[in-house]
This record gives C-alpha cells, sequence and structure tokens, in this order.
C-alpha cells in the first residue's frame, strides 16, 4: 500500500511537490533563496512513523542531489522547522522531524529550506529535492 504522506508546497496541503526544488540565481553574487514546504497526508486519521523503529526512531527529512556535479551541490541547502533556525542550520545536514506525523492539514509539518548556491550560475537550479527515511504508515 502507498503511503499517502508527501511533500506539499502549501500548508493547506492543496499542491504535491512532484519534481525537484527549483530555485533562481538571479545574480553572481548570490543570496539566499528561502521556501516553506510540508510534510503532510490529506487522508483522515493516518499516522507516519519511520520504518526502522516506528514511534522511536525520528523521520528524517534529506537533500538529494540528482546531478552531483552540476549545480548545487546538497551543501548549498539548510534545513529547519522555523525560518530562525536557519541561520545555525548545518549546510547539507539532514533535518530531523519527530517520531511521527499525524495526518491533516493543521498537523503538516512545516520544513523551512534556504539555498545559497555556490556556483555562482545565474538561472534557475532544479537538481536538488527533498526525501524521507523509509516510513510506514498506519
Amino acid at each position: 500500500m502507498a503511503i499517502t504522506f508527501k511533500f506539499y508546497s502549501d500548508a493547506a496541503l492543496t499542491t504535491a511537490i512532484t519534481a525537484p526544488l527549483a530555485f533562481s540565481q538571479a545574480t553572481p553574487s548570490p543570496t539566499p533563496d528561502d521556501k516553506v514546504v510540508y510534510l503532510g497526508s490529506v487522508a483522515s486519521g493516518k499516522t507516519a512513523e519511520a520504518v526502522s523503529d516506528p514511534g522511536v526512531d525520528q523521520i528524517v527529512v534529506s537533500i538529494v542531489d540528482s546531478a552531483s556535479g552540476s549545480g548545487s551541490p546538497a551543501t548549498d541547502v539548510k534545513l529547519a522547522l522555523s525560518s530562525g533556525g536557519l541561520s545555525s542550520a548545518t549546510a547539507g545536514a539532514p533535518l530531523n522531524i519527530g517520531t511521527s506525523i499525524a495526518s491533516g492539514t493543521a498537523n503538516a509539518t512545516a520544513i523551512h529550506i534556504r539555498v545559497l548556491d555556490s556556483t555562482g550560475s545565474v538561472g534557475t537550479h532544479a537538481d536538488l529535492s527533498l526525501e524521507t527515511n523509509d516510513l510506514v504508515e498506519s
């Protein structure tokens, strides 16, 4: 059975993210591009937990670089549970978001993302995406 928990671009969980994270680098002098995405499910009465030890192990969100050596590396990305946490977050590090997430829009977990492109390439980059560790849904 497929898991219903996904990443969404909005807090209402209406627009699932089906492509890599797109961010723009407007000038060769990089400035951070901040975004918020949400991990959640619109299914009723569901809970997501880590497969490795449900209810004990953390749900972990990681950055994946689909084109290593081309575009921004995963180490250009910081993840945090709040916008204030981005300044002290470690670039490229995964983010623990808790041991379970309940379904419903009120329970969606906001994940704050900051990309500071180290390549100096002007344009839109789309080689980075988010993934979780393996989850089980009950």
